[in-house]
């Protein structure tokens, strides 16, 4: 190659490359932007949400609702995760459906109770790394396109220092407006994957052992709608125990919407024995049912 071709051809990389630095700079501008539009969003539907609770617009609750259901899922479902994936998750996405819209408006009177700050997170880059975040993990793990996630919550700064993390759930944009998805409603864990995800840097202990270690329980109010209409069974809770024994985060699983109140409610407040392994204190994952009954005057923890 002639001096005058080599010289070009080095003209032609380094015009090249100071091409591709501004495009990259671009992508990873508008990537930014995108994730604060979401944020802004997010946290202005939030705002929306726990105002009407506050206000008792059960309407508008309602509306909201509606709004955080997937339309068309079984296309986007399988759009996002493929056809074997995507199909599994509409199929469960459809049966939990109504239970889920019924659902959401109890789930914003819950957190309305408390004050906190609205965090709205991308997955793909978050702070809080705990157990509860295996979610955004597993959603992003399954994914098949570019999807973006955001977990959002309320969190809230105790008395010791620590914080607890109460969860709105995860939220993705489908249609142009944000929805909100339910990693356990759609049959998504961390060992359904291949590869499984690394389980998360927590102590899983079953609900009956923790219960021996319970210092301070509160007793939920039976709700009186509730018991009027004679309505009974079991709420199960999902909760992450910090390593004082607080609750560092708490959401639900099952239950009626009518006692479900009233077991996070009462959930919040609980405070357990420290959990050591070897020698250090840990992280807890466990569940606790709370059994409404019309026998007892109030609820209780088998």
């Amino acid at each position: 190659m002639s001096g005058i071709n080599i010289w070009r051809f080095a003209r032609f990389v380094v015009m090249g490359a100071l091409c591709v630095v501004p495009l990259a700079g671009a992508a990873k501008a508008r990537a930014r932007n995108e994730g604060e539009t979401a944020t802004e969003e997010l946290r202005s539907l939030m705002t929306a949400a726990l105002t009407a609770a506050r206000d008792g617009e059960q309407s508008k609750l309602k509306e909201i609702a509606h709004g955080l259901m997937i339309p068309n899922y079984e296309a986007w479902f399988k759009a996002t995760f493929g056809e074997e994936q995507g199909t599994k998750m509409a199929t469960a996405y459809r049966t939990d459906f109504s239970k889920q819209e019924n659902w959401i408006p109890t789930l914003f009177e819950s957190l309305s109770k408390q004050d906190g700050e609205i965090v709205v997170e991308d997955v793909r880059e978050p702070r809080y790394t705990g157990s509860g975040a295996w979610c955004g993990r597993a959603l992003l793990r399954a994914a098949k396109n570019d999807a973006a996630f955001y977990s959002v919550g309320l969190q809230q700064t105790l008395q010791t220092g620590l914080t607890r993390l109460d969860a709105a759930g995860y939220f993705t944009l489908v249609e142009g407006s944000y929805r909100r998805l339910d990693c356990k409603a759609l049959g998504l864990g961390p060992d359904t994957l291949t590869p499984p995800l690394p389980h998360p840097m927590s102590l899983r202990v079953g609900g009956n052992v923790q219960a021996k270690r319970i210092i301070n329980r509160v007793q939920p109010v039976y709700p009186e709608k509730a018991r009027k209409d004679r309505i009974t069974g079991t709420v199960r809770l999902h909760v992450i125990l910090a390593k004082d024994g607080t609750m560092k985060q708490v959401e639900l699983v099952s239950g009626h919407p009518l006692l479900a109140q009233a077991a996070l409610d009462a959930v919040r407040q609980w405070t357990y024995q420290p959990t050591l392994l070897n020698g250090e204190p840990v992280e807890v994952d466990t569940t606790i049912d709370i059994i409404f009954s019309l026998n007892t005057p109030q609820a209780t923890n088998p």
